[in-house]
């Protein structure tokens, strides 16, 4: 099985799993991903579910964040994850796209707001490339809504990612030096904002075990989809998996 690192995974899997004090779980799963780019074809691989849910600390899968303040509905943490979108020429079926260079994944560090109300909560994020590998910036505005019955809790989500033009830019964009290597188009993206819907499940098969799937389809905006590394409109991600709730 083939990895292809990919944003629309970290980013938007796991956003809309719903959020409980003091959880903790470990497990692990399997993400099926339709990759944007040209010469990867769908793939499976094996992935770590982990989530902690404390006082003043948690983790989220790729991301960790410290709670600076917290009540009944706000939660304002500082954030620090792992944005895991990466191309790698030597791992890719097309020979133009062999030709390119590598985009490297990369640490981000920022900050989410989270505001809980009968209706569902709302989450607003910004994080930046504490690497430099891009050097963009990048945002999120979402909701989503726990539907709780008595084993099954469902959580359908909605949301946008904000990518700045350095982040496009350095994933998507071909430079001149490329374009002449590859023969492909020489391409500068620009910003981009991008739309999402998802789909959570976690079903408890006993006191402590639990079966999570999670489902994201993606609309690729214009600034992506017209760069010549890619040859589709959308995406889509599915994970499943078990976790042990301590």
């Amino acid at each position: 099985m083939k990895f292809k690192k990919n944003l629309l995974i970290a980013a938007t899997l796991f956003t809309a799993m719903p959020v409980m004090a003091d959880d903790f779980s470990v497990g692990a799963g399997a993400v099926f991903n339709e990759s944007p780019y040209r010469g990867y074809n769908e793939n499976v691989t094996a992935v770590p579910l982990i989530s902690y849910e404390g006082e003043l600390f948690y983790v989220r899968q790729t991301t960790g964040g410290w709670i600076v303040w917290k009540d009944a509905k706000n939660e304002l943490s500082l954030t620090a994850s792992w944005m895991p979108l990466h191309f790698d020429p030597e791992d890719n079926d097309d020979h133009a796209m062999k030709q390119l260079d590598e985009r490297k994944a990369s640490a981000m560090l920022g900050g989410a707001y989270y505001r809980h109300e009968s209706w569902g909560s709302l989450k607003f994020a910004l994080a930046a490339d504490a690497m430099d590998e891009s050097g963009g910036v990048v945002g999120e505005m979402s909701y989503f809504r726990p539907i709780r019955m008595e084993r099954l809790t469902l959580t359908p989500s909605v949301g946008v990612f904000y990518y700045d033009e350095s982040f496009n830019d350095y994933y998507y964009g071909v430079s001149e030096k490329e374009s002449r290597r590859s023969g492909l188009q020489q391409y500068t993206a620009s910003e981009a904002v991008t739309p999402y819907i998802g789909l959570a499940a976690k079903y408890q098969l006993t006191q402590n075990l639990y079966l999570n799937a999670s489902a994201v389809y993606t609309v690729l905006p214009d600034e992506v989809k017209n760069s010549p590394m890619i040859d589709r409109d959308d995406s889509f991600a599915l994970m499943t998996g078990l976790s042990w709730k301590f």
